[in-house]
Protein backbone atom coordinates (compact mmCIF):
# COMPACT_ATOMS: atom_id res chain seq x y z
CA UNK A 1 0.00 0.00 0.00
CA UNK A 2 1.54 3.45 -1.23
CA UNK A 3 1.92 6.32 1.06
CA UNK A 4 0.16 9.40 0.37
CA UNK A 5 3.46 11.61 0.00
CA UNK A 6 6.55 10.03 -0.87
CA UNK A 7 9.50 9.93 1.19
CA UNK A 8 11.72 12.42 -0.89
CA UNK A 9 9.27 15.07 0.57
CA UNK A 10 10.56 17.06 3.49
CA UNK A 11 9.25 19.52 5.23
CA UNK A 12 11.42 22.19 3.60
CA UNK A 13 9.90 21.88 0.38
CA UNK A 14 5.95 23.07 2.26
CA UNK A 15 4.60 25.84 3.73
CA UNK A 16 4.59 24.35 6.76
CA UNK A 17 5.88 20.97 8.91
CA UNK A 18 3.94 17.89 9.35
CA UNK A 19 2.17 17.26 12.54
CA UNK A 20 3.07 14.49 14.67
CA UNK A 21 0.02 12.71 13.73
CA UNK A 22 1.00 12.59 10.08
CA UNK A 23 4.35 11.55 10.97
CA UNK A 24 2.70 8.58 12.84
CA UNK A 25 0.68 7.77 10.19
CA UNK A 26 3.39 8.01 7.67
CA UNK A 27 5.72 5.54 10.25
CA UNK A 28 2.83 3.33 10.48
CA UNK A 29 2.07 2.98 6.52
CA UNK A 30 5.83 2.37 6.22
CA UNK A 31 5.71 -0.93 8.54
CA UNK A 32 4.92 -4.42 6.64
CA UNK A 33 1.42 -4.64 8.63
CA UNK A 34 -1.55 -3.20 6.83
CA UNK A 35 -2.77 -0.02 8.88
CA UNK A 36 -6.33 -1.09 9.71
CA UNK A 37 -4.39 -4.11 11.13
CA UNK A 38 -2.35 -2.11 13.65
CA UNK A 39 -5.39 0.05 14.20
CA UNK A 40 -6.88 -3.00 15.38
CA UNK A 41 -4.21 -3.91 17.26
CA UNK A 42 -4.31 -1.19 19.33
CA UNK A 43 -7.76 -1.10 20.12
CA UNK A 44 -7.31 -4.76 21.41
CA UNK A 45 -4.22 -3.51 23.47
CA UNK A 46 -6.33 -0.56 24.81
CA UNK A 47 -9.35 -2.69 25.76
CA UNK A 48 -6.76 -5.33 27.20
CA UNK A 49 -5.07 -2.55 29.42
CA UNK A 50 -8.77 -1.64 31.06
CA UNK A 51 -10.10 -4.91 31.13
CA UNK A 52 -7.20 -6.09 32.85
CA UNK A 53 -7.27 -2.72 35.43
CA UNK A 54 -10.53 -3.54 36.65
CA UNK A 55 -10.84 -7.16 36.87
CA UNK A 56 -7.35 -6.15 39.26
CA UNK A 57 -9.16 -3.87 41.08
CA UNK A 58 -12.61 -5.85 41.52
CA UNK A 59 -14.30 -3.46 39.44
CA UNK A 60 -15.88 -6.39 37.35
CA UNK A 61 -15.51 -10.41 37.86
CA UNK A 62 -12.52 -12.12 35.88
CA UNK A 63 -13.33 -12.30 32.75
CA UNK A 64 -16.58 -10.32 32.23
CA UNK A 65 -16.21 -7.97 29.02
CA UNK A 66 -17.94 -4.66 29.25
CA UNK A 67 -19.35 -2.89 25.97
CA UNK A 68 -18.82 0.43 27.72
CA UNK A 69 -15.11 -0.33 27.71
CA UNK A 70 -15.15 -1.76 24.35
CA UNK A 71 -16.69 1.30 23.37
CA UNK A 72 -14.47 4.01 24.82
CA UNK A 73 -11.49 2.58 23.57
CA UNK A 74 -12.82 3.31 20.01
CA UNK A 75 -11.91 6.41 19.35
CA UNK A 76 -7.73 6.76 19.33
CA UNK A 77 -7.59 4.16 16.70
CA UNK A 78 -11.14 5.34 14.99
CA UNK A 79 -9.68 8.74 15.01
CA UNK A 80 -6.38 7.81 13.77
CA UNK A 81 -7.83 5.47 10.74
CA UNK A 82 -10.45 7.77 10.12
CA UNK A 83 -7.78 10.49 9.41
CA UNK A 84 -5.68 8.04 7.39
CA UNK A 85 -8.81 7.24 5.19
CA UNK A 86 -10.10 10.97 4.46
CA UNK A 87 -5.95 11.63 3.70
CA UNK A 88 -6.24 8.83 1.20
CA UNK A 89 -9.57 9.25 -0.17
CA UNK A 90 -8.64 13.08 -0.81
CA UNK A 91 -5.60 12.03 -2.67
CA UNK A 92 -7.69 10.04 -4.94
CA UNK A 93 -10.27 12.25 -5.49
CA UNK A 94 -7.54 15.36 -6.39
CA UNK A 95 -5.85 12.93 -8.85
CA UNK A 96 -9.15 12.17 -10.53
CA UNK A 97 -10.05 16.40 -10.27
CA UNK A 98 -6.54 17.35 -11.88
CA UNK A 99 -7.62 18.01 -15.79
CA UNK A 100 -9.85 20.51 -14.13
CA UNK A 101 -6.82 22.78 -12.76
CA UNK A 102 -4.98 25.18 -14.56
CA UNK A 103 -1.92 25.09 -12.37
CA UNK A 104 1.73 23.97 -12.78
CA UNK A 105 3.00 20.61 -11.27
CA UNK A 106 4.82 22.49 -8.09
CA UNK A 107 1.64 24.43 -7.32
CA UNK A 108 -0.78 20.78 -7.83
CA UNK A 109 1.82 19.20 -5.19
CA UNK A 110 1.59 21.82 -2.60
CA UNK A 111 -2.00 21.78 -2.90
CA UNK A 112 -2.04 17.86 -2.45
CA UNK A 113 0.02 18.42 0.60
CA UNK A 114 -2.40 20.45 2.21
CA UNK A 115 -5.16 17.82 1.46
CA UNK A 116 -2.48 15.17 2.95
CA UNK A 117 -1.23 16.57 6.11
CA UNK A 118 -2.20 18.93 8.73
CA UNK A 119 -0.44 22.04 10.28
CA UNK A 120 1.27 21.13 13.96
CA UNK A 121 -0.43 24.25 15.30
CA UNK A 122 -3.85 23.49 14.39
CA UNK A 123 -3.49 19.47 15.68
CA UNK A 124 -1.79 21.20 18.88
CA UNK A 125 -4.48 23.31 19.59
CA UNK A 126 -7.27 20.49 18.68
CA UNK A 127 -5.56 18.35 20.92
CA UNK A 128 -5.63 20.67 24.11
CA UNK A 129 -9.11 21.26 23.41
CA UNK A 130 -10.67 17.68 23.21
CA UNK A 131 -8.11 17.19 26.18
CA UNK A 132 -9.75 19.44 28.41
CA UNK A 133 -13.60 18.93 27.41
CA UNK A 134 -12.44 15.19 28.26
CA UNK A 135 -11.23 16.29 31.64
CA UNK A 136 -13.79 18.83 32.33
CA UNK A 137 -16.55 16.34 31.51
CA UNK A 138 -15.60 13.67 33.52
CA UNK A 139 -14.83 15.66 36.87
CA UNK A 140 -18.16 16.95 36.31
CA UNK A 141 -19.77 14.19 35.46
CA UNK A 142 -18.09 11.51 36.99
CA UNK A 143 -20.97 8.45 36.68
CA UNK A 144 -20.31 8.93 32.74
CA UNK A 145 -17.68 6.40 33.51
CA UNK A 146 -18.94 4.84 36.50
CA UNK A 147 -18.08 2.33 38.17
CA UNK A 148 -14.98 2.53 36.19
CA UNK A 149 -13.32 5.64 38.35
CA UNK A 150 -14.71 4.16 41.71
CA UNK A 151 -10.42 3.41 42.46
CA UNK A 152 -7.28 5.14 42.05
CA UNK A 153 -5.85 3.25 39.47
CA UNK A 154 -8.94 2.37 37.82
CA UNK A 155 -9.60 6.13 37.79
CA UNK A 156 -6.15 7.14 36.28
CA UNK A 157 -6.44 4.45 33.47
CA UNK A 158 -10.07 5.60 32.63
CA UNK A 159 -9.27 9.36 32.74
CA UNK A 160 -5.70 9.13 30.27
CA UNK A 161 -7.49 7.24 27.84
CA UNK A 162 -10.49 8.81 27.86
CA UNK A 163 -8.31 12.04 27.81
CA UNK A 164 -6.79 10.86 24.72
CA UNK A 165 -9.45 9.41 22.81
CA UNK A 166 -11.60 13.40 22.84
CA UNK A 167 -8.13 14.55 21.92
CA UNK A 168 -7.95 12.27 18.66
CA UNK A 169 -11.59 12.85 18.17
CA UNK A 170 -10.58 16.71 17.73
CA UNK A 171 -7.70 16.17 15.80
CA UNK A 172 -10.17 14.35 13.45
CA UNK A 173 -12.39 17.02 13.45
CA UNK A 174 -9.80 20.44 12.54
CA UNK A 175 -9.13 17.36 9.55
CA UNK A 176 -12.95 17.17 8.47
CA UNK A 177 -13.16 20.92 8.78
CA UNK A 178 -9.80 21.60 7.08
CA UNK A 179 -10.62 19.06 4.16
CA UNK A 180 -14.15 20.66 2.88
CA UNK A 181 -12.38 23.95 3.07
CA UNK A 182 -9.81 22.77 0.92
CA UNK A 183 -12.49 21.12 -1.33
CA UNK A 184 -14.26 24.60 -1.64
CA UNK A 185 -11.38 26.40 -2.41
CA UNK A 186 -10.32 23.73 -5.01
CA UNK A 187 -13.66 23.71 -7.42
CA UNK A 188 -13.10 27.52 -7.31
CA UNK A 189 -10.01 27.48 -8.88
CA UNK A 190 -11.50 24.67 -11.76
CA UNK A 191 -11.04 26.64 -14.67
CA UNK A 192 -11.20 23.55 -17.03
CA UNK A 193 -13.83 21.94 -15.20
CA UNK A 194 -15.80 19.84 -18.23
CA UNK A 195 -19.40 18.58 -17.55
CA UNK A 196 -19.00 15.68 -19.81
CA UNK A 197 -16.26 14.28 -17.43
CA UNK A 198 -18.25 12.43 -14.49
CA UNK A 199 -15.24 11.68 -13.05
CA UNK A 200 -13.76 15.44 -12.44
CA UNK A 201 -17.68 16.83 -11.58
CA UNK A 202 -17.88 14.44 -8.56
CA UNK A 203 -14.61 13.02 -7.65
CA UNK A 204 -14.95 14.65 -4.27
CA UNK A 205 -18.70 13.25 -3.74
CA UNK A 206 -16.87 9.58 -2.23
CA UNK A 207 -14.73 12.05 0.25
CA UNK A 208 -17.46 14.54 1.58
CA UNK A 209 -20.01 10.86 1.78
CA UNK A 210 -17.33 9.42 4.16
CA UNK A 211 -17.41 12.56 6.20
CA UNK A 212 -20.60 12.80 6.89
CA UNK A 213 -21.03 8.95 7.51
CA UNK A 214 -17.92 8.97 9.94
CA UNK A 215 -19.54 11.61 12.02
CA UNK A 216 -23.08 9.75 11.87
CA UNK A 217 -20.62 7.07 13.52
CA UNK A 218 -19.37 9.02 16.22
CA UNK A 219 -22.97 10.24 17.27
CA UNK A 220 -24.62 7.29 17.07
CA UNK A 221 -22.05 4.94 19.09
CA UNK A 222 -21.45 7.49 21.63
CA UNK A 223 -25.60 8.16 22.74
CA UNK A 224 -25.98 4.19 22.22
CA UNK A 225 -23.33 2.80 24.04
CA UNK A 226 -23.32 6.05 26.62
CA UNK A 227 -26.38 7.93 27.05
CA UNK A 228 -25.25 9.42 30.32
CA UNK A 229 -23.78 11.60 27.96
CA UNK A 230 -26.59 13.36 26.46
CA UNK A 231 -27.49 14.74 29.85
CA UNK A 232 -23.82 15.54 30.72
CA UNK A 233 -24.05 19.76 29.49
CA UNK A 234 -20.20 20.25 28.00
CA UNK A 235 -19.98 17.51 26.18
CA UNK A 236 -23.57 18.12 25.13
CA UNK A 237 -23.56 21.26 24.27
CA UNK A 238 -19.77 21.07 22.69
CA UNK A 239 -20.49 18.31 20.45
CA UNK A 240 -23.90 19.80 19.29
CA UNK A 241 -22.02 22.63 18.25
CA UNK A 242 -19.40 20.68 16.67
CA UNK A 243 -21.41 18.87 14.98
CA UNK A 244 -23.67 21.95 13.55
CA UNK A 245 -20.59 23.44 12.20
CA UNK A 246 -19.85 20.43 10.78
CA UNK A 247 -23.34 20.06 8.61
CA UNK A 248 -23.03 23.67 8.01
CA UNK A 249 -19.75 23.95 5.96
CA UNK A 250 -20.35 20.27 4.82
CA UNK A 251 -23.78 22.31 3.43
CA UNK A 252 -22.08 25.48 2.54
CA UNK A 253 -19.29 23.03 0.56
CA UNK A 254 -22.06 21.15 -1.29
CA UNK A 255 -24.03 24.24 -2.29
CA UNK A 256 -20.21 26.13 -3.70
CA UNK A 257 -19.59 23.41 -5.82
CA UNK A 258 -23.44 23.20 -6.82
CA UNK A 259 -22.72 26.84 -8.13
CA UNK A 260 -19.31 26.12 -9.77
CA UNK A 261 -20.74 23.49 -11.76
CA UNK A 262 -23.88 25.29 -12.33
CA UNK A 263 -21.80 28.62 -13.03
CA UNK A 264 -19.83 26.20 -15.99
CA UNK A 265 -23.35 24.80 -16.96
CA UNK A 266 -24.74 28.18 -17.62
CA UNK A 267 -21.41 29.43 -19.84
CA UNK A 268 -21.88 26.05 -21.78
CA UNK A 269 -25.41 26.53 -22.23
CA UNK A 270 -24.72 30.27 -23.29
CA UNK A 271 -22.57 29.08 -25.91
CA UNK A 272 -24.87 26.62 -27.23
CA UNK A 273 -27.55 29.62 -27.93
CA UNK A 274 -24.99 31.71 -29.30
CA UNK A 275 -24.09 29.26 -31.91
CA UNK A 276 -27.60 28.23 -32.44
CA UNK A 277 -28.89 32.48 -32.78
CA UNK A 278 -26.16 32.02 -35.28
CA UNK A 279 -27.51 29.49 -37.19
CA UNK A 280 -30.59 30.72 -37.02
CA UNK A 281 -29.79 33.91 -38.49
CA UNK A 282 -27.60 32.31 -41.05
CA UNK A 283 -31.20 30.61 -42.23
CA UNK A 284 -33.80 33.66 -42.15
CA UNK A 285 -30.58 35.04 -44.04
CA UNK A 286 -31.16 32.24 -46.67
CA UNK A 287 -34.60 32.31 -46.91
CA UNK A 288 -34.84 35.98 -47.00
CA UNK A 289 -32.60 35.83 -49.73
CA UNK A 290 -34.18 32.62 -51.52
CA UNK A 291 -30.83 30.94 -51.02
CA UNK A 292 -32.79 27.43 -50.08
CA UNK A 293 -30.72 24.70 -51.77
CA UNK A 294 -28.43 24.68 -48.78
CA UNK A 295 -30.93 24.43 -45.80
CA UNK A 296 -30.50 20.50 -45.24
CA UNK A 297 -26.56 20.85 -44.39
CA UNK A 298 -27.97 23.89 -41.78
CA UNK A 299 -30.88 22.24 -41.29
CA UNK A 300 -28.39 18.99 -39.86
CA UNK A 301 -26.27 21.61 -37.98
CA UNK A 302 -29.13 23.29 -35.80
CA UNK A 303 -30.96 19.77 -34.81
CA UNK A 304 -26.87 18.95 -33.67
CA UNK A 305 -26.88 21.87 -31.41
CA UNK A 306 -30.29 21.40 -30.08
CA UNK A 307 -29.53 17.75 -29.06
CA UNK A 308 -26.39 19.18 -27.57
CA UNK A 309 -28.41 21.47 -25.43
CA UNK A 310 -30.60 19.01 -24.39
CA UNK A 311 -28.07 16.61 -23.17
CA UNK A 312 -26.12 19.96 -21.33
CA UNK A 313 -29.35 21.04 -19.91
CA UNK A 314 -30.19 17.09 -18.26
CA UNK A 315 -26.22 17.26 -16.72
CA UNK A 316 -27.11 17.50 -13.04
CA UNK A 317 -25.28 20.69 -10.83
CA UNK A 318 -25.18 19.00 -7.69
CA UNK A 319 -21.71 17.09 -6.75
CA UNK A 320 -23.19 14.10 -5.88
CA UNK A 321 -24.65 11.12 -8.16
CA UNK A 322 -28.13 10.39 -7.19
CA UNK A 323 -27.26 6.95 -5.65
CA UNK A 324 -24.74 8.68 -3.30
CA UNK A 325 -27.41 11.12 -2.09
CA UNK A 326 -29.64 8.22 -1.50
CA UNK A 327 -27.47 6.19 0.93
CA UNK A 328 -25.75 9.32 2.31
CA UNK A 329 -29.66 9.85 3.36
CA UNK A 330 -30.34 6.32 4.67
CA UNK A 331 -27.24 6.72 6.45
CA UNK A 332 -28.87 9.95 8.37
CA UNK A 333 -32.23 8.29 8.74
CA UNK A 334 -32.49 4.98 8.98
CA UNK A 335 -30.90 4.59 12.61
CA UNK A 336 -33.43 8.03 13.65
CA UNK A 337 -35.91 5.76 12.21
CA UNK A 338 -35.01 2.92 14.17
CA UNK A 339 -34.40 4.85 17.64
CA UNK A 340 -38.07 6.52 17.24
CA UNK A 341 -39.66 2.68 16.43
CA UNK A 342 -37.60 1.51 19.57
CA UNK A 343 -38.79 4.45 22.01
CA UNK A 344 -42.58 3.56 20.65
CA UNK A 345 -42.42 0.02 21.20
CA UNK A 346 -41.36 0.93 24.53
CA UNK A 347 -43.69 3.09 25.65
CA UNK A 348 -46.51 1.06 24.22
CA UNK A 349 -45.47 -2.21 26.02
CA UNK A 350 -44.81 -0.27 29.24
CA UNK A 351 -41.18 -1.51 29.00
Amino acid sequence: MSTILSDSQTDTDHPYPQSWVDRLLRWMQGLPVPVPALLVGIWIVLITIVHLTVWHEGILERGTIDRRVLMINTWIPYSLGFIYYLERTAAEALTAFRPALNMDEKTYAGLRYQFAVMPRRGVVISLVLGALLAYISLRMYPEISSPFMDTRLAAFVNMALSILGSAFIFVAIFMTYRQLRLIRQTYAHADRLDLFRSGELYAFSGLTLRMGIGWLIVVYAGVLFYPALVRNIPWAVTTGLVMAGIVVSFITTLFDIHKRIRTVKEDQLFEIDGRLQAAFSDLHRRIDSGDVEKLAPLREVMDALLVERGVVAKIPTWPWQPGTLAGFLAAVLLPLIGWGAQLLLQRLLGL
